[in-house]
């Protein structure tokens, strides 16, 4: 499994039903897998804090300054299994 080289950040991923966040057991990946698993459309962020730091989510984003949004991912529902 790869690790986050950099602790001091992590991946939230965030649909209107459901989010996942990578941890240092937890990597993209997995995180990736998770939301397509739950066969709903979703946002990724990188946001720079670790993944046990308190923050806001408004509107399913992450409220941190320096949060990257990396992209919209839609899924082909059917095709997750």
């Amino acid at each position: 499994m790869t690790k986050l080289p950099n602790i001091h950040q992590h991946f939230f991923a965030s649909s209107a039903f459901d989010w996942c966040a990578s941890t240092p057991t937890r990597d993209l990946r997995e995180v990736i897998y998770i939301m397509e698993k739950y066969n709903h459309s979703y946002n990724l962020y990188l946001v720079p804090v670790s993944h046990d730091t308190p923050y806001e989510i408004n509107f399913y984003q992450p409220q941190v300054e320096g949060t990257q949004w990396l992209g919209y991912f839609e899924v082909n529902k059917g095709e997750v299994k």
